[in-house]
């Protein structure tokens, strides 16, 4: 794990940026078989009411998926080899339900609605899945990528995306 604002349990959140210049160091100095990025700037915008900035946030987290991408395609180690997903943690409430993007936690549409893409050699390309899946199904998903057994698993493989 690396977080927090001076390093490791240092506590804190530290800028998306500095994140995103640990995520090259980590890929080229310990070229790990599985990695979670969290960049936090749209959420903690969106749950500032800041509109003008969480879309910035949004904007500069694409900007910074595409970086990771070109990197991972220009390095021998992961060209076609690795996965990439992007999925967030939670959906939002849509407009006219409490207060907007600003909040989330209930069981209305905007909540229960996260995006989700991948980019893999074993997933199809140009794919628009329409089936319905959940938070587990990513974890059971990653779990068949990386051929871990996960015998209690409650979530579903999401089939449809392997070649």
């Amino acid at each position: 794990f690396d977080c927090g604002v001076n390093g490791n349990g240092t506590g804190g959140y530290r800028s998306d940026s500095v994140t995103h210049a640990h995520v090259f160091q980590v890929l080229e100095q310990m070229h790990p078989n599985l990695m979670l990025i969290n960049y936090k700037d749209p959420d903690v915008f969106g749950h500032q009411a800041k509109y003008n900035s969480y879309l910035k946030a949004i904007r500069v987290t694409d900007k910074y998926v595409a970086e990771i991408w070109s990197y991972i395609q220009s390095n021998p180690d992961y060209k076609d080899k690795t996965t990439l997903i992007v999925t967030n943690d939670h959906g939002r409430h849509l407009d006219g339900i409490s207060n907007g993007y600003v909040s989330h936690g209930d069981n209305c549409e905007g909540c229960r609605r996260i995006e989700f893409f991948a980019l893999s050699p074993d997933f199809k390309k140009g794919v628009v899945v329409q089936t319905s899946y959940e938070q587990i199904d990513v974890t059971a998903t990653v779990a068949e990528l990386l051929h871990i057994p996960m015998p209690y698993c409650k979530g579903r493989i999401m089939t449809e995306l392997f070649k």
